[in-house]
């Protein structure tokens, strides 16, 4: 059984923003020690393992191909 590690909500000094690191990426969190920043971590955290530990944007909603781009686009040109 492999072992691995929650990613620790950590304060960002310069800034004064809560932060946590996935797949190498830092996300801001909000103001250092907030609710909000709270709830955003565990959120982001959950969402993280839920999606295999792998990166947040990878699967993301809005990913569309360049064709599908163009079509869309091309649809509403000739209707305006």
């Amino acid at each position: 059984m492999s072992q691995f590690r929650i990613p620790v909500y950590r304060h960002h000094r310069p800034s004064g923003r809560a932060v946590v690191t996935l797949n190498g990426r830092d996300h801001d969190l909000g103001p250092w020690k907030s609710t909000a920043s709270r709830v955003e971590y565990g959120r982001l955290v959950q969402q993280w393992l839920d999606n295999g530990r792998e990166d947040l944007s990878s699967g993301h909603a809005y990913d569309i191909t360049i064709t599908e781009l163009v079509n869309a686009y091309w649809q509403f040109a000739t209707r305006y």
